[in-house]
């Protein structure tokens, strides 16, 4: 996979996350699991989770259909609960609702 930087991100209660950023066109492996985060250059554009990101990320055609789409994060993780507690922590002003 082809890292673009390694670096953290802080939630709301002062946890530190490590968080790799890719390309926007980034192909995962299968199965990958964890908190995804699409950003544009200078804001974030959507945050979820899922048990495979990649089949998430190729269904909804982001690396074509979103506009300013850049870079990709990835916090790995693999139980649903604590990745949702990682979303609910992360303080992102997301701006699409929905993909």
């Amino acid at each position: 996979m082809r890292i673009i930087e390694s670096t953290t991100i802080s939630g709301l209660s002062g946890k530190d996350y490590p968080i790799n950023i890719y390309p926007s066109d980034m192909r995962f492996n299968d199965f990958i699991a964890g908190v995804y985060i699409l950003f544009a250059d200078d804001r974030t554009l959507y945050a979820d989770h899922s048990d495979n990101v990649d089949l998430v990320l190729q269904k909804k055609q982001v690396a074509t259909s979103l506009e300013g789409l850049s870079k990709i994060g990835l916090i790995r993780m693999g139980n649903p609960d604590k990745r949702q507690t990682i979303l609910d922590d992360l303080d992102l002003d997301c701006k699409l609702k929905s993909l």
